[in-house]
C-alpha cells in the first residue's frame, strides 16, 4: 500500500512498507489494512495459458448475443406484403389494403372479408418468422412479441445469474448457460409450431443471461490488477465485431432458420472451452474450498510460470488469504490538530452495519434502497435512466427496417461500437463520470430530435439520416459504457449489489419497449421512434444532475459513510466558495491521482475509488 500526502502543492509518497498506514487529509486520516494478497499472487504469476483460457471463455460469450438480442432484425424481418387471391375465382384484392379483399358470394353479392393468406416480397429475406406464421394484419401484435419475450427472459436470467454464480460459482454459472443456450438454440431452428418459437426464446433468454456477467465477473477475478482496464474494454469489442459479422452472414444467408443456425457457432466453441477453465479462486477461498482453491492456482502457476513452481507455497498462501478475509476489520478516524500533529481524539468507525445497510432477512437489502433519503434518491433516478437509455440503446439497431439496406445499417453500428469501447477509459477519468453521461445522453436525445423534425418536413435524405443515427448510437453507447463504472460507484459497498441489480433489471424493461416503437407504431408513422429515443435519451440526462460525481473519489462503504461523505462535500464546497485561496487534498483527484484501497468490512474484497 501506498500513502501520499500534501507537500507545497504537489503530492508526495509518505510510506510503502508499513502494513498500517495512515494517510492523512487535512484534517482526518484514515488507518487501513493491506490487501488480501491474492492480487499480489496474480502479478508473480504474471498472464499466459491459464488467463488465456478466461479471457477466452469472456470473450466469446458477448459474442454469442447479437443474434439473440438484436438477430430478430433478420430472423423476424416484416417484408412488403399483399393480399393473396390467387387460389379463388370469387375474391379479388381491395385496393389500398393488404389485409382486406373483395369476395363474391354464390348470389353474386360482393363483401369485403380478412384476407387469409399473403404474398410476401421476397427480394430482401426470403425466410423469417413473420412470413412463416403470418404475424401481419390482425396478428400483426405477436410480431414484437417475438423481441419482447427474450428481454422477459433476460430479466429473469439476471436474477438467476446472480444467485447461481454466488452460490454454485462462476465457472457452474457460465457452463450452465452454455448448455442450455446450446439446446434452445437447436428447439428454435427445430421448431415448427410458433408457440415453441416463443418457448425457445424466452428460454434463450433466460440462459444467455446466466452466463454473461459471471463470465465477465470470472475473467476480472484471476486477471493482473494492472490489466484489469485493458481487459474489461477487450471484453466489450466481441460484441461490436459480432454484429459486424452478423451484418454480413445475413446478407448471404436470407432464410432464419439457417441463419440462427450459423451465427450460434459461437456455442460449439464455448461447450469446449467452459470444460477447460477452472472455477475462480476467489469464489473458493470465500466460500472455504481451500483445498480446490490450491488446486487450482497450482495449475495457474504451472500454466502461466511453469519455473515458478518450487517457489511458492501456494497452499500457505490460499489459507493466509482465507484467514485474513474471515478476520472482522476495523476502521478507525484519529483525529490530527492542523498545526502540531498531535493526536486529539480516536474515534469509532461511522461504518457501523444497521438497517439502512440491509442487515436483517433476505429482503432487508432491497428494501433498505428505498430506506433512506439519500439512498432512495440514487436508486429511483438509476432505475429510470437505466430504463430510458436501454429504450435507446436497443432501439436504434432495431430501426433498420427504416433504412434501403439493414445489413449496411447493422454493419454500421457494430463499427461505431468500438470507439464508444475503447475511448471511454481515457474520457471519464479525464472528464468524469457525470459529465460525460450527461453530454452523451443529452447530445444523443437532440440529434435524435432533429431527425424527427427532418421526417416531419419531409426532408428525407437517407445518408444524413444515417450520419445522424450513427452519431447518435456512438454517444448512447459511450454513456451505457460509463454508467457501467459510474452506477456502482454511487452505492455503498454494503447495497452495490442489490443496486447493480437493480440497474441491470432496469435496463431489460427498458429492452422489452422498443419493438412495439419500432414494429408497431414506426410502420405507419416514421417520425416517432426517433422522437421517442430522442425524449428518452435526453430525459436521462437530465436526470442525472440530481446525482454526484464519483470520479477520483473513494467508494463509500455503508449509508453512514456515504451520508457523511455528501455532507463533507457540501461543508466543503461552501468553504471554498467563502474562501477561493483556501488548499484541500482531495484523494483520487485527476490533478493528484490517487485513491487508497479500501477493504470492505462485508466480503473483505478490495475497492479502489474512482476508476479501475
Amino acid at each position: 500500500m501506498v500513502c501520499f500526502i500534501e507537500e507545497g502543492g504537489r503530492v508526495a509518497q509518505l510510506s510503502r512498507t508499513n502494513p498500517f498506514v495512515i494517510c492523512a487529509t487535512h484534517p482526518q486520516i484514515w488507518e487501513m489494512n493491506t490487501a488480501d494478497g491474492l492480487d499480489d499472487f496474480l502479478n508473480q504469476i504474471g498472464t499466459g495459458k491459464w488467463s488465456y483460457l478466461f479471457f477466452a471463455v469472456s470473450a466469446v460469450v458477448p459474442g454469442l448475443l447479437p443474434i439473440y438480442l438484436i438477430g430478430s432484425e433478420f430472423l423476424n424481418a416484416v417484408p412488403s406484403y399483399s393480399c393473396d387471391t390467387a387460389d379463388s375465382n370469387r375474391t379479388r384484392p381491395l385496393n389500398g389494403s393488404q389485409c382486406w379483399m373483395i369476395e363474391e358470394d354464390s348470389t353474386g353479392h360482393e363483401q369485403i372479408v380478412p384476407c387469409k393468406k399473403w404474398i410476401y416480397d421476397t427480394s430482401v429475406f426470403q425466410s423469417t418468422i413473420t412470413m412463416e406464421w403470418n404475424l401481419v394484419c390482425d396478428r400483426a401484435h405477436l410480431s414484437p412479441f417475438f423481441q419482447t419475450i427474450y428481454t422477459a427472459g433476460c430479466f429473469l436470467g439476471g436474477i438467476l445469474g446472480a444467485i447461481t454464480a454466488n452460490r454454485y460459482g462462476r465457472r457452474w454459472s457460465v457452463k450452465t448457460g452454455t448448455l442450455l443456450t446450446t439446446g434452445f438454440t437447436v428447439l428454435l431452428v427445430l421448431s415448427r409450431w410458433f408457440w415453441l418459437v416463443m418457448l425457445s426464446r424466452f428460454f434463450l433468454g433466460v440462459s444467455n443471461t446466466i452466463m454473461v456477467y459471471p463470465s465477465f465477473i470470472n475473467s476480472m477475478e484471476i486477471c493482473q490488477p494492472s490489466l484489469r482496464t485493458t481487459v474489461g474494454i477487450f471484453l466489450a469489442l466481441p460484441y461490436a465485431l459480432m454484429m459486424i459479422g452478423l451484418s454480413g452472414l445475413a446478407y448471404w444467408i436470407r432464410d432464419w432458420r439457417i441463419l440462427q443456425a450459423a451465427a450460434s457457432w459461437p456455442c460449439l466453441v464455448l461447450l469446449v472451452l467452459v470444460f477447460l477453465i477452472d472455477e475462480s479462486p476467489r469464489w473458493l477461498i470465500v466460500r472455504g474450498r481451500l483445498e480446490e482453491a490450491t488446486e487450482v492456482l497450482q495449475r495457474a502457476v504451472r500454466l502461466n510460470r511453469p519455473n515458478l513452481s518450487q517457489e511458492l507455497d501456494v497452499s500457505a498462501l490460499v489459507h493466509s488469504m482465507y484467514q485474513k478475509l474471515n478476520t472482522p476489520q476495523t476502521q478507525k478516524t484519529r483525529m490530527f490538530s492542523a498545526t502540531g500533529g498531535n493526536a486529539l481524539s480516536c474515534s469509532e468507525s461511522f461504518n457501523a452495519l444497521g438497517l439502512d445497510d440491509g442487515v436483517g432477512p433476505w429482503w432487508a437489502g432491497p428494501m433498505a434502497l428505498l430506506r433512506t433519503k439519500i439512498i432512495r434518491k440514487v436508486t429511483l433516478v438509476l432505475f429510470a435512466v437505466w430504463l430510458l437509455q436501454g429504450i435507446v440503446y436497443l432501439g436504434l439497431p432495431l430501426s433498420s427496417s427504416s433504412f434501403s439496406s439493414p445489413f449496411l445499417y447493422m454493419a454500421l453500428l457494430g463499427v461505431f461500437e468500438i470507439p464508444a469501447y475503447t475511448l471511454t477509459a481515457p474520457i471519464t477519468k479525464r472528464l468524469g463520470r457525470k459529465s460525460v453521461v450527461i453530454t452523451c445522453l443529452v447530445c444523443c436525445g437532440a440529434l435524435l430530435i432533429s431527425v424527427t423534425g427532418l421526417l416531419l418536413a419531409d426532408l428525407k435524405n437517407e445518408w444524413i439520416h444515417i450520419a445522424i443515427v450513427m452519431a447518435s448510437y456512438l454517444l448512447i453507447c459511450t454513456a451505457y459504457q460509463v454508467n457501467f463504472l459510474y452506477a456502482p460507484e454511487l452505492f455503498p459497498t454494503t447495497l452495490r449489489p442489490w443496486g447493480t441489480a437493480v440497474c441491470g433489471l432496469s435496463a431489460y424493461v427498458g429492452f422489452s419497449i422498443p419493438p412495439f416503437i419500432t414494429d408497431y407504431v414506426g410502420s405507419e408513422h416514421t417520425w416517432v421512434p426517433p422522437a421517442v429515443f430522442g425524449c428518452c435519451s435526453a430525459i436521462a440526462g437530465l436526470l442525472l444532475f440530481l446525482l454526484p460525481e464519483t470520479n477520483g473519489r473513494r467508494l463509500p462503504e455503508t449509508v453512514a459513510d456515504l451520508m457523511k461523505r455528501l455532507e463533507e462535500e457540501k461543508s466543503r464546497r461552501a468553504d471554498v466558495i467563502r474562501s477561493p485561496s483556501s488548499s484541500h487534498l482531495i484523494y483520487g483527484s485527476d490533478n493528484n491521482a490517487f485513491s487508497p484501497p479500501i477493504v470492505s468490512t462485508i466480503s473483505g474484497g478490495q475497492q479502489n475509488g474512482g476508476f479501475s
